[in-house]
């Protein structure tokens, strides 16, 4: 269950690889025993807070497939980032800043509930930008790196030079920025910032260590933002509205579980991509209809 990432700095490797709903965790063993994002599964959970006894967990964003098991550490300070403070571990709020008010929301928080785990827990404090968490010999600077949320963070060892780069995950889907917060523009900065870093070592909340051809996968990464707009561009070929763009799943591919949250992720991110092809000009709206120029 635990891989060494460097000395006193383990991967927790979430249930199902790591893939969504479920996410890697990371457990450092310093002077501070402490626990980063616990969406990795109960039963792995249940086994970390036994056996090793967490001093702190601290989570990278609020998403809940990395926050869903703090409940099982309640006593443990819990530590997240200042710009998600307030919402942080309760799901009422959650699936209202996530999704909309009302029957969306409610889907949201049953299947977050079912698939999951998740409990509601607030959190103790709260950290921000430029931060230094030292747990011992291990010292970590905390990356405010927004797009993906509004409180999405990095965290980057600098005597190793290893970025923990959570939902910055270089999957091969792409970003994601489905919540009526994310922003494209933001996302493709914090990637900048962070490849700037020159990390030797990526731990992606999703994929895990990544250790070669790093620059390569950031740009590989961001280039995907850019074919979804050819995408979305060549599908405006005629007069398109939103609802038959979603059913296109152009980003997504296909909706396999829960298709009403997928859908409403896709048209979040596709009218994301209608804002930017419209403000450069290549796309026209007219009565909620949408065309290439």
């Amino acid at each position: 269950m635990l891989i060494q990432i460097a000395p006193s700095i383990y991967l927790v490797e979430g249930e199902g690889e790591g893939r969504f709903p479920f996410s890697h965790s990371i457990l450092i063993r310093d002077k501070i025993t402490a626990l980063v994002d616990t969406g990795c599964g109960v039963r792995r959970l249940e086994r970390i807070r036994e056996q090793y006894r967490p001093d702190l967990v601290l989570n990278s964003h609020t998403h809940p497939d990395h926050t869903a098991g703090n409940w099982l550490f309640d006593g443990v300070p819990l530590v997240v980032p200042r710009e998600g403070f307030g919402t942080s571990g309760q799901l009422l709020k959650l699936s209202e800043r996530f999704t909309e008010p009302g029957e969306l929301a409610e889907r949201w928080r049953s299947f977050v509930r079912e698939t999951m785990g998740f409990r509601d827990l607030r959190p103790t404090r709260a950290y921000e930008n430029g931060d230094h968490m030292r747990f011992g010999a291990v010292e970590l600077v905390a990356v405010h790196t927004p797009g993906h949320d509004t409180d999405h963070y990095c965290l980057f060892e600098p005597r190793r030079k290893i970025l923990f780069s959570f939902d910055i995950d270089l999957a091969s889907f792409g970003p994601w920025y489905g919540c009526p917060e994310s922003d494209i523009g933001q996302f493709e900065a914090s990637v900048r910032r962070v490849q700037a870093l020159r990390p030797r070592l990526v731990v992606s909340s999703h994929l895990g260590i990544i250790s070669d051809r790093i620059d390569e996968r950031f740009e590989a990464y961001l280039s995907i933002i850019p074919r979804r707009d050819e995408q979305i561009l060549r599908f405006l070929s005629q007069e398109r509205r939103l609802e038959e763009i979603v059913d296109q799943a152009l980003i997504y591919g296909s909706y396999p579980y829960a298709p009403e949250l997928l859908r409403y992720w896709e048209g979040q991110m596709v009218q994301k991509h209608l804002r930017r092809l419209m403000d450069r000009g290549l796309v026209r709206e007219s009565d909620g209809a949408y065309i290439r120029v």
